[in-house]
């Protein structure tokens, strides 16, 4: 109780405090990787207030990184577009699963809900309440999942604004697209435990292997089409088994 003191004083709900706090734990991995990449997104050309820009209104660093270098290089518009659609339709399968929770709210709100909504956010969420169910309170509900997700944000645009202020004075040297790596790396891997998932991985790693010299980056898109089909087939294999 003495240690969310600070926050109680504001009369912040309690699951609100609860998505806070589920948070926190990943935010070190998840500001040094978005200070990773949006120093990356600086490098590559755009200004500061282009990053800042690009950053607050997409808020998805992942297309940032991939769609950029398709940009400055001049690819087919198709290309640009089908590499951000594939890397960011995990967002629609995430809001297929949160829809349950939040279909009694109006839909401007549930727009709202979309934009702040993260990746690990999202998983905090669903960790914890995988289902509607009548036991649960929907403010309590909607509580949790606005303290994980404005956390997210926050976190995330505080590695942007580091990024830009002190970008210039940080030495290519310094090796930041491995750190930003194993940051990413140390936000994924305890969100693989279930063997869709173990098994979701995999399947990228391995097409991403065999498909790393297609042109366009297309191996991404392959990649991220890989580890969504192999998670629906093995989710739909066990729901079946269990049955």
């Amino acid at each position: 109780m003495q240690k969310n003191s600070r926050f109680t004083q504001f009369n912040f709900p309690p699951e609100f405090l609860a998505g806070i706090q589920a948070m926190l734990e990943l935010s070190v991995g998840l500001f040094a990787w978005s200070v990773v990449t949006n120093l990356a997104i600086l490098k590559m050309g755009l200004g500061p207030w282009e990053t800042i820009g690009m950053t607050t209104m997409i808020y998805a660093g992942s297309s940032q990184i991939a769609v950029l270098p398709l940009i400055f290089a001049e690819y087919p518009f198709w290309t640009i577009w089908i590499t951000a659609l594939i890397i960011n339709i995990r967002f629609l399968l995430f809001s297929a699963s949160l829809q349950p929770h939040f279909k009694h709210l109006p839909i401007h709100q549930r727009m709202t809900l979309g934009y702040f909504n993260g990746d690990m956010s999202y998983v905090r969420f669903i960790t914890k309440y995988p289902q509607p169910s009548p036991l649960h309170n929907k403010q309590d509900v909607l509580n949790f999942f606005l303290g994980a997700s404005f956390t997210n944000w926050v976190v995330w645009q505080s590695g942007l604004v580091v990024a830009v202020v002190f970008g210039s004075q940080i030495p290519n040297s310094w090796g930041l697209e491995f750190a930003g790596t194993l940051a990413l790396v140390t936000l994924i891997i305890p969100s693989i435990k279930s063997p869709t998932a173990i098994l979701s991985a995999l399947a990228a790693i391995a097409t991403c292997i065999l498909t790393i010299n297609l042109p366009y980056r297309l191996a991404i898109i392959c990649s991220v089409i890989a580890g969504i089909s192999t998670a629906m087939v093995s989710d739909k294999a066990l729901k079946k088994g269990s049955q």
